[in-house]
């Protein structure tokens, strides 16, 4: 996975995913800087940790870069001629991600906070830091959008690169990337749970130091190196054991106990931290312990417990969404596995020797069960109703009857093109037993082949008048053409419906028939394309009546 997204790929908005694939990852370093401030239980005063604060500096810096370089290619790129309110808001998003609040509250402002008034200060910051992971998480939202839609995601795919296609377009991708989202949240209320923990104790300092004459609150060690305050502060601020009638300290007290703001192994905890989010986010804040009267803690509770039921039901919409995409995808697998194409073009007669075939329809086949899982395929007339595949009807129509017209009578000198044509016209139709398919005596207004079942074919000797019947015949699955008598009035000059052949034979279906039909005014549009090849005796400019055409 890339990191540092190349600059061509910020250029594009389009590559939106790509961002923030890696502002998932900047997002779960930056609450390194809530890990950076120490507690000095010595001299009670505020200290940094140095290894944790240069690699929050340093990872947040090249995060910033990211945002510094959209910001500069936004700008660069037709500012001037009415960018859009999305390219505006970008924009502001970026500018807004960079803004090194962060930096200045903890590692400048937090050590050296002075006077009581300095707690309202902190408080105010503390919005600020917390408003920031707004922007910041904006460009996951967009990823979240990008692996959701996926139709969308369809189309863009030529414009993506090909690591997101892998990401974005995986089986697996919905519920991975909201997983690191669900961890990602629980890691961020950790470190926050550790940062206020500290300035729940600051606030201790502070209560203690207004209760005492002389005492003045301060968090710098340099201050607190020359003044003996630690027994003052050890007495009003009991952490281990706690004593809630002095000072009730109420969520952040195991963290305190703990004494992990006093431990520079940042491995531990992290850990700690991480699984103290993990565990209240899946509970909702049910584990968290009864709060103190301190109003700012409560609405830490409040949001936290709110935010762990949004996000949770927000994951538990996506994994329904996912089990049911699993569903589909498991029962299109069965379905697939028990249609047999194969089968199906050996009863046709088909020859597949390289099973091309066999695989442009199990393509189309698949593509059809996305859409409607309940399609079956038993024969052809089925995989010739799937939809999107007309290239591959006409192909299925050319191998079954270019053979075939090639020995009928008046065809077998016509151009492949003419042929192809006609093939393409043939629709398929079903005849449940006993049904007429043409009748003798009455008009003849199309040409077949029976491709699946049997036919009872007869003539009367009266020429269809009340007169005795002629022999019967059963044929069965005949590759001959019935209605050939078509062909001579499609290529005449007065080809009008009028004036269609007469039928001199009876069709009828013996048990279910499957045929494919070419109507006479699709012919008679056959012979309009091609009267060069299609008139016998010479070239007709053919008139062809709005009835025939419509």
């Amino acid at each position: 996975m890339v990191v540092f997204p190349p600059l061509q790929l910020l250029d594009n908005s389009g590559h939106d995913g790509i961002f923030g694939v890696s502002c998932m990852l900047y997002l779960f370093l930056d609450p390194l800087f809530l890990y950076a401030p120490l507690i000095n239980e010595d001299t009670k005063c505020l200290m940094l940790d140095n290894k944790v604060k240069i690699a929050a500096l340093v990872l947040r810096s090249f995060g910033d870069v990211c945002h510094l370089i959209r910001i500069y290619l936004c700008i660069k790129d037709g500012w001037g001629k009415s960018p859009s309110l999305r390219k505006k808001l970008r924009l502001a998003n970026d500018m807004v991600s960079i803004l090194p609040i962060p930096q200045v509250a903890i590692l400048i402002f937090f050590p050296n906070m002075r006077g009581s008034n300095s707690l309202k200060t902190m408080t105010f910051l503390n919005s600020l830091i917390a408003l920031q992971y707004l922007p910041r998480v904006y460009p996951i939202y967009v990823l979240f959008n990008e692996i959701i839609n996926r139709e969308n995601i369809g189309e863009r795919r030529d414009r993506n690169s090909k690591w997101l296609s892998i990401v974005v377009n995986s089986k697996w991708s919905l519920i991975v990337v909201n997983m690191i989202g669900y961890i990602i949240a629980s890691h961020i209320f950790g470190a926050f749970w550790y940062f206020f923990s500290i300035q729940r104790e600051i606030q201790c300092w502070e209560h203690a130091c207004r209760m005492e004459i002389g005492c003045e609150f301060g968090t710098s060690c340099v201050q607190n190196t020359h003044r003996n305050i630690t027994k003052l502060l050890n007495k009003q601020c009991p952490v281990n054991p706690p004593d809630k009638q002095v000072f009730d300290f109420g969520v952040f007290q195991d963290a305190l106990q703990s004494g992990m703001q006093r431990s520079t192994n940042f491995s531990q905890k992290f850990l700690q931290c991480l699984s103290w989010g993990i565990r209240n986010m899946s509970s909702f804040g049910s584990n968290l312990s009864a709060t103190s009267t301190n109003g700012g803690e409560n609405l830490l509770v409040v949001v936290f417990s709110i935010f762990g039921l949004g996000l949770f039901m927000y994951l538990l919409g996506h994994v329904q969404t996912f089990m049911q995409k699993v569903s589909k995808s498991y029962t299109i697998q069965q379905k697939m596995k028990m249609t047999n194409i194969r089968s199906v073009l050996n009863k046709y007669g088909l020859s597949d020797e390289n099973h091309e075939m066999e695989r442009k329809i199990k393509l189309a086949v698949k593509d059809k069960l996305e859409e409607d899982d309940s399609h079956i395929v038993e024969d052809m007339f089925s995989i010739l109703s799937l939809g999107g595949a007309e290239n591959l009807a006409m192909e299925i129509k050319c191998s079954l009857f270019m053979d075939k017209l090639k020995k009928v009578d008046g065809l077998k000198d016509k151009g492949k093109e003419v042929l192809e044509k006609i093939c393409e016209h043939f629709e398929p139709m079903i005849y449940s037993k006993g049904c007429y398919i043409i009748r003798e005596g009455e008009p003849l207004d199309m040409m077949f082949f029976v491709t699946r079942g049997s036919v009872l074919t007869y003539a009367t000797n009266s020429g269809g008048s009340n007169g005795s019947s002629g022999t019967i015949q059963l044929e069965k699955e005949k590759d001959g053409l019935y209605g050939k008598e078509l062909l001579t009035w499609a290529e005449g000059s007065s080809s009008k419906l009028s004036n269609l052949p007469i039928s001199t034979i009876t069709v009828k279906s013996h048990n279910k028939v499957e045929v494919f039909a070419l109507l006479a005014t699709d012919l008679k549009r056959v012979v309009s394309n091609f009267p060069s090849q299609l008139n016998m005796d010479n070239i007709l400019t053919i008139a062809v009546d709005n009835e025939i055409v419509n």
